[in-house]
């Protein structure tokens, strides 16, 4: 090997120049493709399951390799307990038990978290509510103590209110000024119906929030906050025995009796009458969201669905990006998501097309949708998508706070403890029948509602020209 040294502005450099090819280099061995090692079996967490006597589940997963641990107090129901006309309550309910607990104001709890090194937070979704707490082991008592006042003591005095309700309206404008962040405010109405329990976005409106008062937000602290719908989640070097004794000492004497979550009805898909475009004037991209109800969590065909939507979008090689990004450059990316939830769930195709290509790519997202029957999914195709979500399982569980998820999970939708260690072979079991059986009954196109944002002087007659629906504007 030879050295050349060369002065680059101030400094003086040097390159390796690699010798000339050996005359073995093409040798045989050079020609073999490396073997592949056989796959893996999947290492998933474990769960274990208590009761306390007033009704709080515990839910225990012990993770010893580092010392840390996750609590996590989740609640059924979450953003479904909104009253009707007060879209974000529950979410706004949540974010004020981070202000402050006990004796603590919100500064003073903020900083007894700091100096524990731990993180802690409270949010709410369609389905369930959490307020968690992360750090050190060795801290487990005083972190399972602030806890249990941010839950059971929270302070919701005005002055955090009024500022808390202030930065969710300022986040919510913000959302609005893209046209990503406007499309997922607007597309549960569409979906579902503007009064149905998932019609509205978890976090509400710039308006709903506005007209949220301290009043409201304590009402419905009452209303929502109790045992026997709730489980404390334990992730990391705690045993169950541990987590009883402190849930027992720090929660035992909770016992407010909340309301029951709300039924969620079911939803039926209906064939597409509209197309639903909102204006964003001199928006360069144009926001494309399509979708349709599901059925509830635990349907039979829950698990061929979740394999025809990895085909069609769940993932960057499936079917719509390939064509929309990779053929026809129309996009940076296309998804697709089919998700299950208490009542009714969920499957959406969205992408941010360039504007000038706004109808050209809503047509062929209809013709992929389309193609799922005309050209149902292959063999290799179906490996392909049982490998990925097989293979995926493990990575879902890297951190404490995402096994407590997973846990969290289990409770909400009233899942077995093996639920995530059997899934793979629930996968497995899945036919390429019953995948192409659910790709053409669920991914339909006639009956999937269609929502674009974006600028409408340039999308409006090319896409009135598919002929789709009778074009609403906003």
């Amino acid at each position: 090997m030879k050295t050349i040294w060369f002065a680059t502005g101030l400094a003086i450099t040097s390159l390796a120049i690699l010798p000339a090819a050996r005359a073995d280099d093409d040798a045989a061995w050079r020609k073999a493709r490396p073997a592949v090692p056989p796959p893996v079996t999947p290492v998933l967490p474990a769960f274990e399951q208590a009761t306390l006597p007033n009704g709080l589940t515990i839910l225990v997963t012990h993770l010893d390799a580092l010392p840390v641990v996750t609590f996590n107090l989740v609640s059924k129901g979450g953003a479904t307990y909104d009253p009707k006309g007060k879209a974000g309550l529950t979410s706004l309910t949540y974010d004020l038990l981070e202000e402050g607990a006990g004796e603590l104001d919100a500064l003073a709890f903020s900083d007894a978290v700091a100096d524990l090194g731990a993180d802690f937070g409270a949010a709410a979704d369609r389905d369930s509510a959490g307020v968690h707490m992360g750090g050190l082991s060795r801290n487990a008592d005083a972190m399972m103590k602030l806890l249990a006042d941010a839950v059971i003591r929270p302070r919701l005095e005005a002055p955090d209110f009024e500022r808390t309700k202030a930065q969710t309206i300022a986040t919510l404008l913000r959302r609005r000024g893209s046209p990503q962040g406007l499309a997922f405010e607007k597309i549960p109405a569409l979906i579902y119906g503007a009064t149905h329990p998932y019609g509205h976005a978890p976090t509400g409106t710039p308006d709903t929030v506005d007209a949220l008062t301290l009043d409201d937000v304590k009402a419905q602290y009452a209303k929502i906050m109790g045992p026997k719908h709730s489980a404390l989640v334990v992730a990391g070097d705690l045993s169950l025995a541990d987590a009883q004794a402190l849930a027992e000492k720090h929660f035992g004497a909770w016992a407010p009796e909340a309301a029951p979550p709300p039924t969620v009805p079911e939803v039926k898909a209906a064939l597409r009458k509209t197309v639903t475009l909102v204006d964003k004037p001199g928006a360069a991209q144009t926001m494309m969201v399509v979708g349709r109800p599901l059925f509830a969590r635990g349907h039979k065909d829950e698990y061929a669905l979740t394999l025809a939507n990895e085909v069609f979008g769940g993932t960057f090689s499936a079917r719509l990006n390939m064509d929309l990004r990779e053929a026809k450059g129309y996009t940076y990316g296309a998804s697709s998501q089919a998700a299950f939830r208490t009542g009714a769930g969920v499957f959406i195709a969205y992408s941010a097309l360039r504007a000038d290509v706004t109808a050209p790519g809503l047509k062929e997202t209809m013709a992929q949708l389309a193609d799922m029957k005309k050209k149902p999914p292959t063999e290799q195709e179906l490996a392909m998508a049982r490998s990925g979500l097989i293979r995926s399982l493990p990575g879902q569980f890297e951190t404490t706070g995402a096994v407590a998820g997973g846990a969290a999970s289990l409770f909400i939708y009233g899942l077995p403890l093996d639920h995530f260690a059997t899934l793979g072979a629930r996968y497995e079991a899945v036919s390429l029948d019953a995948v192409r059986k659910a790709a053409a009954t669920y991914l339909a196109p006639a009956t999937m509602q269609i929502l674009l944002v974006g600028d409408r002087a340039s999308t409006e007659k090319p896409v009135k020209a598919l002929k789709l629906g009778r074009l609403v504007l906003e």
